[in-house]
């Protein structure tokens, strides 16, 4: 739409108005499909609807402008606020005699059958002028019609004026819905913003400008979320493999679908048919996704019909967890943890949980690593036993909590939505979940490649101290000696991340630990021993260091042994304290000539 050639046949033009009509509409009516007596020019005032010209569908807002030419078919569905709006319909033609330029250029712009829509930026004096035109509309005499005639011009240099400086596109057709449904019908073949471009008629720029302005997303933001649904579902309702579901949705190469498919939903895709199966099972009448929005939206009666409902879905961020998908409609303002570890991810992030259980029933039992962190923070009980009430009065937007609630998840779900992760997932995972639910994304990728660094440079230097010497994590309870082993999340920071290396007994692929009894210390004769203590168990872990087996050890009596608490070693496994974990053993084997305590 070249606005200058509009201006040029608009000044040229014979008008006639017809007539200038206020409408309104209740939610849930609807104007029945009818033909257009003349030019229209349609300007809504309030509400939401769905509009349609000739089949065309535009939603129309307040502040929505839309243009139809005479037997254009009309039709108002789905309206979901009460509507009001202005129509104007006018009759315009050139008058004859008339230059050939002038006719071949209204053949070739058709500027008074045109079809158009967009929402207005500046909606003030276009709001004006309609509102004397209604006034002088309904007045008798000439006078006040030459007065519509008159405002009718002014509303129509508004409007060009509009298109002109703003930068507003022509609406209709909807290049966002009909680039969102070739979408939807072809992901399979490669599509590039040029493809949809030439196949719209429209520059890569402008279908790259409207379908950020309209759904907060690129197109081909779009396209891969439309992939990641049909692979979501290939995954779920067939036992296709990783390659073939690749394949289907427009993926020659299954390593580099993974990779996508971990970035857009935050697991893997055999991570993602695996808990989804599993939350089948679990609730095989409850599959739908739940959306967090605020509590007005949720109690509305009638629900915003959108023909691009589906694609505007696409552009929520969406968590998958054990219990299915939780799409957030926007961020949530209040968290509630029932798992201490989630704290300290939030923390990691700048972001302050509203309530959080504790460890145990002692409000001492919060690290010193995070004592003065946590602001106005209400606690909800223990991680075995949450405190409802205390939930409930705290109204939380959201729930994070583990398996460890699995029993009491449909109460949690009762009072907000609630997400479910596994308590022994890799923390960094789980950081970057609560970055996508906390809109702290790069956040999280910065604590990420800060202790990627961090442990690739003390990996080779430890590695040249200790030159293969063996390191093992032992906890003292329930009279007897917890091995943590190679495959517990928190020595796998150890053995994986700093490359030190286990005993031979602390070798396990499945099991996280192992018991063994004071008498068996000896066989497992580490180089260097890494004690957890806590207060529940200080009084056996104490008789323990007075035995004449413990004294025995080579590692003790060399002054090999390292006392670390649980609550940061095994509690809190997140970013602030595995970082603390790994400054604790490069303090031990670095610069401390004595065992270091913390």
């Amino acid at each position: 739409m070249i606005v200058e050639d509009h201006l040029l046949l608009w000044n040229h033009a014979a008008l006639k108005i017809m007539e200038v009509k206020r409408t309104e509409l209740p939610i849930g009516g609807q104007l029945y499909a009818s033909r257009l007596p003349a030019s229209t020019l349609l300007y809504t005032i309030q509400g939401r609807a769905r509009l349609l010209l000739n089949g065309e569908e535009q939603l129309v807002e307040n502040g929505y402008v839309c243009h139809a030419g005479k037997d254009t078919v009309l039709a108002i569905t789905d309206i979901a606020e009460h509507l009001e709006y202005y129509m104007i319909q006018y009759k315009a033609a050139l008058p004859l005699p008339c230059s050939q330029d002038l006719l071949q250029l209204l053949d070739r712009t058709e500027p008074f059958d045109i079809q158009y829509g967009f929402a207005a930026i500046h909606a003030t004096p276009l709001f004006a002028a309609l509102s004397r035109m209604e006034q002088e509309w309904n007045q008798p005499g000439a006078m006040a019609k030459l007065r519509v005639k008159s405002l009718f011009y002014q509303f129509v240099c508004e409007l060009m004026e509009q298109l002109q400086h703003d930068g507003l596109e022509q609406a209709s057709p909807d290049l966002v819905l009909h680039a969102a449904r070739y979408m939807d019908n072809n992901y399979a073949q490669p599509i590039t913003a040029d493809t949809l471009a030439a196949l719209l008629n429209c520059s890569s720029r402008t279908i790259q400008r409207l379908f950020k302005k309209r759904l907060a997303l690129g197109p081909i933001d779009y396209l891969l979320q439309v992939r990641m649904d049909k692979a979501k579902e290939l995954l779920l309702d067939t036992n296709a493999g990783l390659k073939d579901i690749a394949e289907a949705v427009g993926y020659v190469d299954s390593y580099y679908f993974s990779r996508l498919f971990k970035r857009s939903t935050g697991v893997s895709p055999s991570t993602y048919r695996d808990w989804m199966l599993q939350s089948r099972e679990d609730e095989p009448d409850n599959n739908e996704v739940i959306k967090l929005q605020p509590a007005a939206d949720r109690n509305e009666k009638k629900a915003w019909t959108d023909p691009l409902d589906t694609a505007i879905r696409r552009s929520f961020r969406t968590v998958i967890h054990l219990k299915g998908e939780l799409a957030l409609q926007r961020q949530p303002g209040k968290i509630a943890v029932l798992d201490p570890q989630f704290m300290d991810h939030m923390l990691a992030l700048g972001e302050q949980p509203a309530g959080s259980v504790m460890v145990s029933g002692d409000p001492s039992s919060f690290p010193e690593y995070l004592i003065g962190k946590q602001h106005a923070l209400r606690t909800l009980g223990t991680k075995d036993e949450p405190d409802m009430e205390a939930l409930r009065a705290l109204a939380p937007d959201l729930i994070i909590c583990t398996e460890f609630q699995r029993n009491i998840y449909a109460s949690l779900a009762q009072i907000a939505p609630t997400i479910m992760f596994e308590r022994n997932r890799d923390w960094r995972e789980t950081l970057r979940i609560i970055g996508r639910i906390t809109g702290k994304e790069l956040e999280a990728e910065q604590v990420l490649e800060q202790y990627k660094h961090k442990v690739g440079r003390l990996k080779s230097v430890l590695a040249a101290k200790l030159h293969g010497q063996s390191v093992t994590v032992i906890r003292p309870r329930d009279n007897n000696i917890r091995l943590h082993t190679s495959a517990h999340r928190t020595a796998a920071i150890l053995y994986s991340d700093l490359g030190l290396h286990p005993p031979k007994q602390a070798v396990q692929r499945k099991r996280t630990s192992s018991m063994i009894s004071l008498e068996g210390l000896p066989e497992l004769d580490a180089d260097h021993y890494f004690v957890l203590t806590d207060n529940k168990f200080q009084t056996w872990s104490d008789e323990i260091q007075n035995t004449t087996t413990w004294k025995s050890l080579r590692a003790v009596q060399q002054h090999h042994v390292y006392h670390a608490k649980v609550s940061m070693w095994i509690a809190y496994y997140g970013p602030i304290a595995m970082n603390r974990v790994v400054d604790q053993v490069a303090e031990v084997f670095l610069n401390a000539k004595q065992p270091v305590l913390s």
